[in-house]
């Protein structure tokens, strides 16, 4: 029988339903196989596909590299064909007509024993996925299997132990369900089990069925939890100078390997292309458009990619943010890039037109800066995901399961990655006594902010909170805080007038230390896989950003979930402080803090 399948974009494949997720679809609920199992690479290479971010291949990834999906079209293949392996999974299912528990038997014109026999096997096991039970059993190292319907009753002794079991009871809570054996009538209490740990397997199912050891508790949990798996995701702007069409063509990866360590003429870079397209390894089309350069643009963008080469930075989120606060801030000042040209290779992606650029008096005398980015790019990639499912036991915290992809006969690791383009909005404060517009940030005070700093210099408490990578928790920063806190406003504000839903905006927020004074600055951005920029439905906002910023201020104090939200005080077990769903918090998508 020929599967359905079910269509994802790039982006749901990196932020939502990658590896090891869940994915409901025509045919029932199953969990996506890993990229090596799945089947995408078996006549084609990743090569193809590369997403070339030399800074967050770099500095996040330790030198791996970043592949797309690719969509059935570049494929060659119809669009419904299937061209990404799933496995169906949970296998175990419920009859809501009796409410038996029972595992379809291959080739079996029937699955509940209590059904009548179906014309064709096909039609049973087409019921029995539609009928797929919602509990799965997970551990905190990644691991994912079929809750234990069978073992977790005490039989009596002489039970033959059947392949079904009754459920029995009802209503809104588990408590209320019990697990029969049909033969020797022992029952367990459903909610009780759900609250019990049980011995994991070890079971990957997305990489084929691997098993392997494992010494943590697992738990059941339902199969469409949020927390059964949180995609862990490395993202980066790109910035100056890497962000011409001539840089991502030179960081092409058979470029990036035959480049000589000097460079002195067009010549030597053009017989370098030649023999690489000679031998198949370079597509002719690249190697054509980087000649039609100039000598200089292409020496000055080979020492710029040499540079990145060799000279590696410290590797870590806090240096890459660094360098694009400083960018977005001198963009700010003068603009990006400072000149234009028309050039082959597609525009700059990091475009700022510095005339566009807006200030705004606020009624507290200070100067807000709004400035417009027309054009931006962003690299998202997913190193693995966690499984949350325990977070209360300090002993029992989430590990990092990676994603990646490792070609046979090679070194060099692959992640699954997606390219956004789109526009944005970069917000800071100006000082009107310091040269060229430098950041700043007025003093905070009060109880919330005490409370904050307290958080910031003892931080050992709040380490477990995954909210921002990186050693040092610059999230609990009373500055990062304050941005934070008005980026979540803004999005609510702008979903209004800009005609983008809130999921649809993104943020960046930045703070970084300068002669002792910590400052801060927030990026919100619309993007879209595969497209080149929006409609500038967000950009063309900026000349009225004093309504749009009145809008997000407006009743900040009060919330209709009051007087229990703001009630609530930051602390460890808190660390929201006061904000809920009604006034604070938006969706996942757009916060990058979770």
């Amino acid at each position: 029988m020929a599967a359905k399948g079910q269509s994802i974009r790039p982006s749901q494949y990196i932020t939502t339903f990658g590896p090891a997720s869940i994915l409901e679809t025509p045919d029932g609920p199953v969990v996506i196989a890993a990229p090596s199992h799945s089947g995408l690479f078996e006549n084609t290479e990743p090569d193809a596909y590369e997403i070339r971010d030399l800074r967050l291949s770099q500095t996040l990834l330790n030198n791996k590299k970043i592949f797309r999906i690719p969509s059935n079209a570049e494929l060659g293949v119809p669009e419904n064909k299937l061209v990404y392996n799933a496995y169906y999974f949970p296998r175990w299912s419920l009859c809501p007509t009796h409410g038996i528990l029972y595992r379809y038997q291959p080739q079996s014109l029937k699955g509940c024993p209590q059904c009548s026999p179906a014309p064709k096997w096909e039609e049973a096991w087409a019921k029995s996925r539609e009928e797929a039970v919602r509990f799965v059993l997970a551990c905190t190292r990644g691991h994912l299997d079929e809750v234990p319907w069978g073992s977790m009753i005490k039989h009596r002794q002489g039970c033959s132990k059947p392949d079904h079991l009754l459920w029995q009871g009802g209503g809104g809570a588990l408590k209320n369900i019990e697990i029969t054996c049909p033969e020797c009538r022992k029952r367990v209490n459903f909610g009780d089990a759900y609250k019990k740990n049980f011995t994991c397997s070890g079971r990957f199912p997305e990489e084929g069925d691997l098993r392997c050891d494992c010494n943590k508790s697992a738990k059941i949990i339902q199969r469409g939890a949020a927390n059964l798996r949180v995609a862990e995701i490395r993202s980066a702007l790109t910035i100056p100078p890497l962000d011409t069409g001539l840089h991502r063509l030179l960081q092409t990866r058979s470029i990036l390997a035959a480049l000589p360590l000097t460079v002195d003429s067009k010549d030597q870079i053009v017989q370098m292309l030649d023999t690489l397209v000679s031998r198949r390894l370079l597509d002719p089309t690249i190697a054509a458009t980087i000649k039609r350069y100039d000598e200089a643009e292409i020496l000055g963008a080979i020492d710029d990619i040499l540079g990145e080469i060799n000279n590696p930075k410290e590797s870590t989120e806090e240096t890459l943010r660094q360098e694009e606060f400083r960018s977005l801030r001198n963009a700010a000042c003068d603009g990006a890039p400072p000149q234009r040209s028309d050039k082959p290779g597609g525009p700059n992606q990091f475009e700022v037109y510095k005339e566009n650029v807006e200030r705004f008096r606020l009624d507290s005398g200070r100067t807000l800066r709004v400035t417009p980015l027309s054009r931006l790019r962003v690299v998202m990639v997913q190193i693995g995901y966690t499984r949350p499912i325990d977070t209360g036991n300090e002993e029992n915290q989430p590990k990092i399961v990676p994603v990646e992809y490792d070609p046979p006969n090679r070194s060099i690791a692959w992640h699954p990655g997606v390219e956004l383009f789109g526009e944005g909005i970069f917000l800071d404060f100006v000082s009107d006594t310091e040269p060229k517009g430098l950041s700043e940030h007025f003093p905070l005070q009060g109880q919330a902010y005490r409370r904050w700093l307290a958080a910031y210099n003892a931080s050992d408490g709040y380490r477990k909170i995954k909210a921002m990578p990186g050693t040092k928790e610059d999230y609990l920063h009373p500055v990062f805080v304050w941005w934070h806190t008005l980026s979540h406003r803004l999005i609510t504000a702008l979903s209004v007038d800009s005609g983008y839903s809130s999921a649809a905006i993104r943020e960046r927020v930045y703070s970084c230390t300068i002669n002792n004074k910590t400052v801060g600055g927030l990026l919100l951005y619309t993007a879209q896989s595969g497209g080149d920029g929006t409609l500038g439905g967000l950009i063309g906002l900026v000349p009225h950003f004093d309504r749009v910023l009145k809008s997000a201020l407006r009743n900040i104090d009060a919330c209709s979930n009051d007087p229990i939200c703001i009630e609530e005080e930051f602390g460890e077990e808190k660390v929201n402080g006061a904000a809920c769903y009604a006034c604070q918090l938006i969706s996942e998508t757009s916060c990058e803090h979770s």
